[in-house]
């Protein structure tokens, strides 16, 4: 099977580090059969949605992320664009899917800023009341998560030390694209059968949907990068032999598995990683030729270059028209 990306879906959670830009290159080493895959550190689920597998376990510690995808895989699309033009509505927000802006004639409006001038008020209005909200994970809290983040500064999802959503006005709305990534998705969604867990890869829970599944996907925080989630520290040298101990545990059940990581950063190397391989007679290690340069989170990380990998056990590959 070929994997073209016009064909990839993307997720309409855009979530730090996710894997749309790469999936040619790594979808192609998934198993051709499975029953049930475990997309471990799912985030936006990104990888697990552009499977064809019909049993698929997205799992994830971030509360915020678990929940908001729940939400989508319950809710139509035709519900959810009625919902996104009440609130933003209310907030006095532009929602140009379904109120088209002649961007010419709206005072406001400017090729640099976009509809930040227009959105700025209404949407710092929405953060603080998302802020202070009590139940952050409602469905009005999911609908208002968001809104906040398709109207935020690059379509980021981040949280503060203290919990609250700290992402600055963008310059864009919910226009056609945001909307036809919620459609697919869902619809998508609607084709399998998907349950998203909020747990960490240490849970029991988690070790029971890993017994039961066929293959995992793991693509966990990289040790030695400095893209981040929200302004708390997620990932230390404890997790990641933590990690390496639980996919120690996946070779030893013989499960099939990928892990995603990165092993070096220009002068920094993920020793524990590198150790734990190297070490290791029936792993192989697949580079991935893809750099972040164009990420936005960090502009001093633009220019450097990672080696990006995935690891799989060498009796398990299945590649799909690899030359």
């Amino acid at each position: 099977m070929k994997i073209v990306e016009e064909n990839l879906l993307k997720s309409p959670i855009n979530y730090t580090g996710n894997k749309y830009r790469i999936l040619n290159q790594i979808l192609p080493y998934f198993p051709s059969q499975c029953d049930t895959m475990v997309d471990l550190f799912c985030g936006g689920a990104t990888v697990g949605i552009n499977t064809t597998y019909k049993n698929i376990v997205f799992i994830d510690s971030d509360k915020h992320v678990i929940s908001l995808l729940k939400y989508l895989s319950k809710v139509s699309f035709d519900e959810f664009v009625q919902k996104v033009d009440k609130l933003t509505s209310l907030y006095g927000l532009t929602c140009s899917y379904v109120r088209p802006i002649n961007k010419k004639n709206e005072c406001g409006y400017n090729n640099n800023n976009g509809l930040k001038n227009l959105n700025e008020k209404g949407y710092y209005n929405l953060r603080n009341d998302y802020n202070l909200l009590e139940n952050k994970y409602s469905n009005k809290a999911n609908l208002m998560l968001y809104v906040l983040m398709a109207y935020g500064f690059n379509n980021d999802l981040r949280f503060s030390k203290d919990g609250k959503f700290n992402i600055p006005v963008g310059k864009t709305d919910f226009n056609k694209n945001n909307a036809n990534k919620v459609k697919d998705f869902i619809n998508s969604l609607k084709t399998k059968n998907v349950k998203f867990i909020c747990a960490s890869f240490t849970d029991n829970v988690v070790a029971d949907y890993v017994r039961k599944s066929d293959f995992i996907y793991m693509d966990p925080p990289y040790l030695i990068t400095d893209a981040v989630y929200n302004e708390t520290p997620t990932w230390s040298y404890v997790n990641e032999h933590q990690l390496l101990d639980f996919i120690d545990q996946l070779i030893l059940s013989n499960k099939n598995f990928i892990l995603s990581n990165c092993i070096s950063r220009n002068e920094k190397i993920n020793e524990p990683l590198s150790y734990w391989f190297y070490k290791k007679k029936d792993l192989e290690m697949i580079n991935i030729d893809y750099n972040y340069h164009t990420c936005s989170y960090n502009k001093k990380l633009r220019d450097s270059i990672d080696k990006e990998i995935i690891i799989l056990p060498k009796g398990k590959r299945n590649v799909r028209n690899k030359k």
